[in-house]
């Protein structure tokens, strides 16, 4: 018949396994100060573990409060390490008034009504409590750098302690059977819980720098437009009948680069992208090459959306040489089999704002 391991045992495998994070963890600290803090979290619930172990049960007042303290503080540590990984202070004053809560409460019951399972009720229910609230913020979290993910995993594998210390807080209040056979539980859920969860810490920054790779390989690196790549990536999803695609060239840039140098001609880019993007805000814009942009977005009347963005992106800018744009729009139609087609169409409009003669717009 198969038997489950003494808490002795159980503890000291989650003894081991928080102990070999911390070492993980420290190891990793040069790649950011985030590691550093959740290295403490794992030394910090390692040293709880050991603490309880050597002291035995019934716990003294003093080390209720510090074990209880120290318990707490290990899992704000890992929120603490997601919020310097965000740039922002490690804690915040809510974060010490729940690790204070957590110490605080169960010594004062111990000290109202003695040992026995009340006082071990309360201390699994405020256990309960605070490893939810400082999982919570990891749960709902709105993340937009490709941690999101990783962020709510280990947010959710934290919270999971809750139920965990609900139950032992419910065990407590049973008979003396029942609270030896569910003394295990959070030492059990230690096995799965605690490496998971760490393992999702691990793939926060990780997530965050495939992102960035990814950003890189579709970002025009001078402008920070998206590119061709970009383009033909959302290509499928750019191709909505009804929206407008306009094609935008700078008239006679050759003669910038060519009177004022290619710095400043690059500086002219520049501006035209900021404005292309302040123009159309979370619309599509891309650089496709040299002088050349593309913005898809949804207009009424692709003539008019062509010289509203001609005007604005075509104003020129201080300490900066005039320029002129030529701008074609055309709508995406539902025959459309690909957004190079309307390209086409746009790149024909466009020149012909050309020989109309520049400065132009044409639809």
């Amino acid at each position: 018949m198969f038997e489950l391991p003494d808490v002795a045992t159980l503890r000291q495998c989650s003894i081991l396994c928080s102990a070999a994070y911390a070492v993980v963890f420290f190891a990793m600290g040069a790649g950011g100060a985030w590691y550093r803090y959740w290295g403490w979290g794992a030394f910090s619930y390692c040293a709880s573990l050991i603490l309880t172990g050597l002291i035995g049960e019934p716990l003294p007042l003093w080390m209720l409060v510090l074990t209880d303290a120290v318990l707490s503080f290990s899992m704000a540590l890992v929120l603490a390490g997601v919020r310097r990984f965000d740039g922002q202070p490690a804690f915040v004053p809510w974060m010490w008034v729940v690790v204070g809560i957590t110490a605080i409460v169960p010594s004062a019951v111990l000290t109202l009504v003695g040992t026995g399972a009340i006082a071990a009720a309360v201390w699994s229910a405020t256990m309960a409590i605070s490893s939810f609230a400082l999982a919570l913020p990891l749960i709902r979290n709105r993340a937009t750098d490709g941690t999101a993910r990783p962020r709510r995993l280990a947010g959710c594998l934290l919270s999971l302690y809750a139920p965990v210390y609900l139950t032992v807080a419910i065990s407590a209040l049973a008979t003396q059977q029942l609270v030896q056979l569910l003394e295990a539980i959070p030492y059990l859920a230690d096995q799965l819980l605690f490496g998971a969860a760490n393992l999702a810490l691990l793939w926060i920054p990780t997530a965050r720098a495939q992102r960035e790779l990814r950003d890189m390989a579709l970002r025009d690196p001078l402008t920070g437009l998206w590119n061709r790549a970009a383009l033909a990536a959302g290509a499928a999803k750019l191709l909505v009948p009804g929206r407008v695609a306009l094609l935008i060239d700078v008239d006679r840039f050759k003669a910038i680069n060519d009177c004022h140098g290619h710095a400043v001609g690059d500086a002219v880019l520049v501006a035209i992208a900021t404005a292309l993007q302040r123009g159309v805000g979370g619309d599509f814009v891309a650089r496709l090459g040299g002088d050349e942009f593309l913005v898809v977005t949804d207009a009424d009347d692709p003539a008019s959306a062509a010289e509203r963005l001609r005007l604005r992106a075509g104003r020129g800018e201080a300490g900066l040489p005039p320029w002129s744009l030529s701008v074609g729009g055309a709508r995406i139609e539902a025959g459309d089999r690909s957004i190079d087609e309307v390209i086409q169409r746009a790149d024909l409009l466009m020149y012909r704002a050309k020989d109309d003669g520049r400065t132009s717009a044409a639809a």
